[in-house]
């Protein structure tokens, strides 16, 4: 079902609204976020830009107090644009150039993660005296998204990176770990706090190096995919038992990266049906073909990894469903968001019927293309 206000929008809104386009909820951000602190406490938030860097955003999770992970110079550009305090700015790649750093630094920035010898000494040469912590590899299994191949280093290497920043004269300041965007298994947070305690505790047996923080990364889910999950709080009480497991009562500083969890929710995608056909006359499935597609925003869709709630304005109790492949309107092969996975929709769904994609406020408008085709870039709308 849509969301209420979004109808409400679209109602008053009919005559200017051109699709493809994003419908965000304010309001729904910010009931995320203070589910987010209720049910993960003592968790300073860290919202990761890239999710979805809309000015309107970063205002209302600033104003709610939230920190912000960025993941490159403009994405610090745009927060201090916005009144980010540059203390409140951590910057969570690790792979950056170093003269890039010594702007950030120059900026107010103080906060820097890094996997590899090589980066760490770009930051030092550039940030003197930040605070570093470096992020562990650890096993994506069980995630939507994966992202553990290309970041985070092995646990003796952390070590010895973390050992080297305090000889460079920087602040080993934590450990920090992603288990992968849209993690459905909640030990895989177990299994990334032990191996990150490891370092914690040999860093100080055999280097007398206190760490502080630890980073928890993303990962938490949205509640709108077709796809099983659990609430936030099962999440903290892993978080919780596997930390009280490995620390004991000395748990370090709490950090996280929520992405996906703060912002999927509150986002609509209005979509209108260009064309629906067959590829012959001896089949009923159809190709129903939307105004956006993979390189309109919905790059998550590759491999059928994300899989959206979709719902048409055709849809009743009444009316007769039949099997799809849902492809975009470019001219790539590759535009095509579901064939192996099949969404029912009406047969009597035809060119200039809308279709609205649920939970579509993350990673869409920052994974548009720019005019690629010709399409121009997913605009989005905001209700406050």
């Amino acid at each position: 079902m849509i969301n209420a206000r979004v109808q409400r929008f679209l109602e008053e809104n009919s005559n200017r609204i051109q699709t493809p386009c994003v419908i965000f909820d304010l309001n729904v951000l910010k009931e995320k976020y203070a589910d987010f602190k209720k049910n993960m406490p003592n968790i300073e938030v860290f919202y990761a830009v890239k999710c979805n860097p809309s000015p309107k955003i970063i205002e209302t999770l600033r104003d709610l107090g939230s920190s912000f992970d960025v993941a490159s110079i403009e994405e610090v550009e745009l927060c201090l644009s916005l009144k980010v305090d540059p203390a409140k700015l951590s910057w969570g790649s690790t792979i950056k150039k170093p003269y890039l750093v010594k702007k950030a630094y120059e900026w107010g920035v103080r906060l820097f993660a890094t996997d590899s010898i090589e980066d760490l000494h770009g930051i030092a040469e550039n940030a003197p005296g930040s605070k570093v912590y470096c992020r562990i590899l650890v096993n994506n299994k069980n995630a939507l998204w994966p992202l553990s191949a290309k970041f985070g280093c092995s646990l003796s290497m952390a070590e010895h990176i973390l050992v080297q920043a305090k000889e460079l004269g920087l602040q080993p300041f934590g450990i920090s770990f992603h288990v992968g965007s849209q993690q459905l298994d909640l030990e895989a947070w177990d299994r990334a706090i032990t191996n990150a305690a490891r370092v914690f505790y040999e860093l100080k047996e055999s280097y007398n190096i206190e760490l502080e923080m630890l980073n928890l990364g993303g990962g938490y889910p949205s509640y709108g995919y077709l796809t099983d999950y659990q609430p936030i709080e099962d999440y903290y009480k892993v978080i919780h038992d596997s930390l009280n497991e490995n620390f004991g009562d000395n748990h370090p500083s709490l950090f996280a990266e929520p992405g996906r969890f703060l912002v999927a929710d509150a986002g609509t995608l209005i979509t209108e049906v260009v064309l629906v056909s067959k590829k012959s006359h001896d089949t009923d499935l159809r190709w129903v073909y939307l105004d956006v597609g993979l390189y309109g925003g919905l790059a998550e869709t590759l491999g059928e990894s994300i899989k959206y709630n979709i719902i048409t304005s055709k849809d009743s109790d009444e009316v007769d469903l039949g099997e799809v492949n849902i492809a975009g309107p470019t001219c790539d092969g590759m535009d095509i968001m579901y064939k192996d996975y099949k969404y029912n929709m009406p047969i009597d769904l035809q060119a200039g019927d809308m279709v609205y994609i649920l939970s579509t406020g993350a990673y869409t408008t920052s994974y548009s293309s720019v005019n690629f085709n010709g399409f121009k870039p997913l605009k989005d709308y905001f209700i406050e």
